[in-house]
């Protein structure tokens, strides 16, 4: 049962990511620099996971990309894990910060973990660019399914928010067991509508860079089974975006799910209950149920 400490970790895991969230800027202009803000800060210790998830034990790596820069990962392993979960954090991720409290929230899946920093965050060296993280992307993936004990037909990608873009590129490119998207846009344009209004999104400019930018450009490529997760009073990534993504997956119904947590806003969804508890049943059906936990 989730103690007091655990609610009060992952009330402060929301409202820290929260801060970072990216808002359509007043200049009526929307560039990589405004939404893409990269932090130095440390990394995630085995001290730290062993407070919320003494099951798992944790490994450094690090990871080298095609143009020189060295991304900051850690996998965390548990005895009997059915599969491996990649997870790529949101704008102001940081595994220092919120590592452990992401850990509490998929130990008792049963599933290993792996956490990376994106380029130029954290630990991790490299100027971050939208083209850069989703090649980053395929990096981590290609990397970890070479991981002694990774069972690489076991690999599910799981990305929120900005993070969900590089879980979207990842699984129109490689084979995973499948992918969940939490808390996504179908593109740049209909996000910036969403939030500043269809008549006064026509009066921003969005860089190149950004222009397409998001999952509906993948969403007809995926072809392992589909997760979308968001929160039903999620005012940042409004769930009409999700569902869009659903009815946009060539998947037939019994490969993907959409799941739109009551209550939950933009970065709470997974410390909701019923999103836990459709997580479970989406491994049960794409990795398999393994040994049973608590």
């Amino acid at each position: 049962m989730e103690t007091a400490c655990m609610r009060m970790m992952f009330t402060a895991l929301a409202l820290a990511i929260a801060a970072a969230v990216p808002t359509v800027p007043a200049a009526a202009q929307v560039t990589e620099g405004q939404l893409i803000r990269p932090v130095a800060a440390g990394t995630l210790t085995q001290e730290q996971v062993r407070a919320v998830a003494p099951a798992y034990t944790l490994t450094n790596h690090t990871i080298p990309t095609p143009d020189g820069a060295r991304l900051n990962a850690v996998l965390l392993r548990q005895p009997n894990a059915r599969g491996t979960v990649i997870y790529f954090g949101g704008n102001g991720y940081l595994m220092e910060r919120f590592g452990a409290e992401t850990a509490a929230l998929f130990a008792p899946l049963g599933v290993n973990l792996v956490l990376v920093d994106h380029r130029g965050y954290g630990r991790s060296t490299g100027k971050p660019t939208a083209d850069l993280l989703a090649a980053d992307g395929l990096t981590v993936f290609d990397f970890v399914r070479r991981i002694r004990g990774v069972n690489p037909g076991r690999i599910i990608v799981h990305g929120q928010s900005l993070g969900s873009f590089t879980a979207g590129h990842v699984a129109a490119n490689r084979p995973t067991a499948g992918v969940v998207l939490e808390s996504s846009v179908t593109t740049t344009e209909e996000w910036v509508a969403s939030r500043a209004g269809a008549e006064a999104a026509r009066s921003v400019t969005i860089d190149a860079a950004l222009r397409g930018r998001g999952n509906s450009r993948y969403i007809r490529s995926i072809a392992e089974p589909l997760l979308l997760i968001v929160g039903a009073n999620d005012t940042v990534t409004p769930s009409s975006l999700s569902r869009a993504l659903y009815a946009a997956s060539p998947l037939p119904a019994s490969r993907k799910m959409l799941e739109i947590i009551p209550g939950a806003g933009h970065n709470d969804a997974m410390l909701r209950a019923p999103a836990a508890a459709t997580y479970r049943r989406f491994l049960d059906a794409t990795i398999g149920t393994g040994k049973r936990r608590r």
